[in-house]
C-alpha cells in the first residue's frame, strides 16, 4: 500500500513531465523551417537569381540538391519578390509529357500545386501576386470579359515556383530539360495604375 501511495504521488509529476515534453517536442518541430540556418530558400538563394527560371543539376547518388529528389525528373527553380512585382509563368505544354508545378512561400510552404493537365488548351498563363496587386489589377479589369491568367495570392512576398519535368525514361532527360526551360519567368512589367 505504501508503494502505491508513493506511485500515486510521483504520477502528477511524471504526467506533467511528458505533456511538457510534448509540447516542447511539437513546438520545435513547428519552428524548425523558420528557424533552421540552411532552408530550401537558402540552398535556392545560392543556385538561382530572382525572378529567372534555373535549372537544377541533375539527381545523382549523394548529391541531391534537397530531400526525396526524383532522377527521373528535370527541375528548375523560380524565386520571386513580390516587391519587385508581380510574377508571370508563361510557355505552351506540347508532347503530352508531364509538368508538375508547386508554388511555396518563403519558408516552403505549399499554397498552389498543378500539373500540365490544368494548362487551359496547352498554354500556361499564371500571374501571383501579393492581395495589394490583385486589388489593384482586379480594379482595372473589364467587367464583361474573364481575365486570360490565373491568378494566385501568395501568401508571402517571398517565395518559390518548382517546375519538374518527367523524363520516363533516362533517354528522355534532355527532352524534359528542354520542355521545363520552354516556360518563362519573370517580374510582370506594370500594373494597371
Amino acid at each position: 500500500m505504501k508503494r502505491l501511495d508513493q506511485f500515486l504521488g510521483w504520477l502528477p509529476w511524471l504526467l506533467g513531465a511528458v505533456i511538457i515534453g510534448g509540447i516542447v517536442h511539437i513546438v520545435s518541430i513547428l519552428a524548425m523551417p523558420r528557424l533552421a540556418p540552411n532552408d530550401s530558400w537558402a540552398r535556392f538563394a545560392a543556385v538561382a537569381p530572382l525572378s529567372r527560371l534555373t535549372p537544377l543539376p541533375p539527381v545523382t547518388p549523394g548529391k541531391e540538391f534537397g530531400p526525396y529528389e526524383d532522377p527521373a525528373m528535370a527541375v528548375s527553380i523560380c524565386r520571386y519578390d513580390l516587391d519587385r512585382g508581380p510574377l508571370r509563368l508563361r510557355g505552351n505544354f506540347t508532347g503530352g509529357q508531364l509538368i508538375l508545378l508547386s508554388f511555396h512561400s518563403r519558408y516552403g510552404d505549399v499554397f498552389y500545386s498543378m500539373t500540365d493537365r490544368s494548362a487551359a488548351r496547352g498554354v500556361l498563363d499564371i500571374l501571383v501576386v501579393t492581395s495589394t496587386q490583385l486589388a489593384t489589377i482586379e480594379a482595372y479589369d473589364s467587367e464583361d470579359e474573364l481575365p486570360s491568367e490565373l491568378r494566385l495570392t501568395a501568401p508571402d512576398r517571398l517565395g518559390y515556383v518548382i517546375v519538374r519535368g518527367l523524363a520516363p525514361q533516362p533517354g528522355n532527360r534532355d527532352a524534359a530539360a528542354a520542355r521545363v526551360a520552354a516556360i518563362a519567368c519573370g517580374v510582370e512589367a506594370a500594373i494597371p495604375g
